[in-house]
């Protein structure tokens, strides 16, 4: 069973990467020309909205209410990580 669960690991490791460069590279486009002001006021919005739909939109079938608490509460809780890791790129 440990070989499943790290393969379990590497795999959310992998997606959580992977998910992270392209969003890195979509903000970083669609919201570098309007300055540093604006780009954190984007994020913010995004981040907002996300959670939003998170809780109020997300429904997973065939589970407990119980998991779908705790997998909304960790989805809001990556997409607050995640987006408050970008930084606005001066270059």
């Amino acid at each position: 069973m440990p070989e499943h669960a790290g393969e379990l690991q590497a795999i959310n490791t992998a997606w959580q990467i992977a998910i992270q460069e392209i969003l890195r590279m979509v903000i970083r486009d669609l919201y570098h020309a309007g300055g540093e002001e604006a780009f954190l006021a984007n994020i913010k919005r995004v981040e907002e909205a996300a959670v939003d739909s998170i809780y109020s939109d997300l429904r997973l079938l065939g589970t407990s209410e119980w998991t779908e608490v705790l997998v909304k509460d960790k989805a809001s809780n990556f997409v607050t990580t995640l987006l408050t890791s970008f930084a606005f790129d001066r270059g």
